[in-house]
């Protein structure tokens, strides 16, 4: 149990850390689509934040990890719907600039926070432990997935941009 608890505090700081870093740079995004993105993954790294405290809490009362109860398509749904409908039909047009480093950033720490979670689900011996892990390795994989193709999207339209834009 100490190890699932040392996984969740660094977690907790990890989604703290993810928070700072998508609310400050919603700031500094020129495209809509991309504030936007940020603003609400600002918002979901919180939630994060405070489920994580919440397993944390069980856990520190109960010496066992709290069953997983919440559903993964949730929040799949609410950022493919929201970046089908709002954020990725913008283009790189509204701007001349994209914030292209930007979101590879946010691609990439998406990705080293969903490849942390799936170590510690397969290094994982309590089947909840396990259990929580993936789930939060799925949370993680989501945002992956969301900011590579809006990156690869916008990548590919800055390439094919007028030379001059």
């Amino acid at each position: 149990m100490k190890s699932t608890v040392g996984i969740l505090k660094y977690a907790m700081e990890m989604e703290k850390q993810g928070y700072e870093f998508f609310k400050s740079n919603a700031e500094k995004m020129r495209l809509a689509s991309a504030k936007q993105m940020f603003e609400k993954l600002a918002e979901v790294e919180m939630d994060h934040y405070h489920y994580i405290k919440e397993q944390l809490d069980y856990i520190e009362a109960h010496n066992e990890v709290k069953d997983v109860d919440f559903d993964l398509s949730r929040e799949k749904d609410l950022f493919e719907e929201r970046a089908e409908k709002e954020m990725l039909d913008q283009t790189v047009g509204e701007s001349m600039t994209p914030d292209l480093t930007v979101l590879r950033t946010a691609y990439l720490i998406e990705r080293d926070y969903a490849e942390f979670y799936k170590k510690a689900a397969n290094e994982a011996t309590d089947p909840k432990a396990k259990k929580l892990f993936e789930a939060l390795a799925a949370w993680e994989a989501g945002h992956e997935q969301l900011f590579k193709q809006e990156y690869d999207r916008q990548m590919q339209e800055y390439m094919n941009q007028p030379w001059g834009g």
